[in-house]
C-alpha cells in the first residue's frame, strides 16, 4: 500500500490502471495531463491537480512548453487510513453515497511547497516510515480541506468509499469527443473488446465505431455552420486527430468538404 509515488518520463505517454476501494490525489509537476475515466476528461497544466476515485482510467501525459518530460507525484488515499488518521470522528463527507464529478484544483502556495517537501523522501526513502507517511497524509488533507476548494473538494471526498459504476450509455456520452480508442472506451466500461462492443450494439443499436464516427461528424457539422472557429480546432475538439482523415470523412457524410459545407451554410 503505497502511500506516495512520483514518476517521470518523456512525453507524449499513455497509460492505463485501476483505482479499486481508494482514491488518488494527482499533481502535475511538469508537463500536461488528460485523465479520462467513465464520467469524461480532466485536464491539468503544471502545478494542478485532480482527486481521482474509484474507476478505470487512461491518463495521457502530453509535452509542456518548456519540456518535453512530465513529472507527476500521486498521494494515496485509502479508506483504512484516513479512518486511522481521524480515529472516531471520521468526517461527514466520508460516508456521503453522491458520485460527483471530479474537478480540477488550481493549485495554490501551501500545496506547492508540501510537493516540493516530498523531494527529500523520494530521494531519501530510508528516512521514511508508516508514522512519518500519516503525518505527512494528515497534512495535505488539512491543506486541501482548507483550501479556496474546499467545498469541491469535500464534494470529492465524499465517494471514496463507493466505486463510480456509471451505466455504459453514461460512459460513452461522457468521452463521446474525447481522443480514445475503443479498445481504451472498453477498459474505461471495464468489460473486455468484445464485450463492449456486444453491450454498446444492445444500447445504441450500432457499432461502437459507426456510432461514434457518427456523433463525432454530425457535431462538427453543427460547429461548422454556427461559428467561425477554425476546421482544424473544430476537428480536434469532436475527437479527430488527423485534418486531412477529417476532412476525407466529412465530405463522405456530407457530400462536401468542411469549408465548402461552411460556405454553403453561409449562403444560405
Amino acid at each position: 500500500m503505497p502511500l506516495f509515488q512520483r514518476a517521470r518520463f518523456k512525453a507524449p505517454f499513455d497509460i492505463s490502471g485501476e483505482i479499486l476501494d481508494f482514491a488518488c490525489f494527482f499533481y502535475m509537476v511538469e508537463g500536461r495531463m488528460i485523465s479520462y475515466d467513465t464520467r469524461g476528461a480532466s485536464r491539468l497544466d503544471e502545478k494542478e491537480a485532480v482527486i481521482k476515485n474509484c474507476n478505470n482510467y487512461v491518463q495521457r501525459y502530453l509535452q509542456s512548453q518548456q519540456s518535453e518530460e512530465c513529472e507527476a507525484i500521486a498521494v494515496y488515499l485509502y479508506p483504512k487510513m484516513l479512518k486511522m488518521i481521524y480515529e472516531n470522528e471520521v468526517p461527514s463527507f466520508l460516508n456521503k453515497e453522491e458520485i460527483p464529478v471530479p474537478k480540477k484544483l488550481i493549485s495554490n502556495k501551501l500545496i506547492e511547497q508540501y510537493m516540493s517537501n516530498l523531494t527529500i523522501f523520494f530521494e531519501s526513502p530510508d528516512a521514511f516510515d508508516e508514522e512519518l507517511g500519516i503525518l505527512k497524509l494528515k497534512e495535505l488533507m488539512m491543506i486541501l480541506l482548507k483550501s479556496e476548494n474546499h467545498n469541491d473538494i469535500r464534494q470529492l471526498l465524499s465517494d471514496i468509499f463507493a466505486p463510480v459504476n456509471l451505466k455504459l450509455k453514461e460512459a460513452v456520452e461522457n468521452n463521446l469527443f474525447n481522443d480514445l480508442s475503443i479498445e481504451q472506451l472498453a477498459f474505461l466500461c471495464n468489460m473486455s473488446l468484445s464485450t463492449f462492443k456486444r453491450e454498446f450494439r444492445k444500447t445504441f443499436d450500432e457499432s461502437p465505431a459507426r456510432y461514434i464516427r457518427k456523433r463525432r461528424l454530425n457535431k462538427a457539422a453543427e460547429l461548422i455552420a454556427t461559428t467561425t472557429e477554425s476546421i482544424g480546432n473544430i476537428a480536434f475538439d469532436c475527437g479527430f486527430q488527423d485534418i486531412s482523415t477529417f476532412s476525407s470523412i466529412f465530405k463522405t457524410q456530407f457530400d462536401l468538404s468542411p469549408s465548402a459545407y461552411r460556405l454553403n451554410v453561409l449562403s444560405k
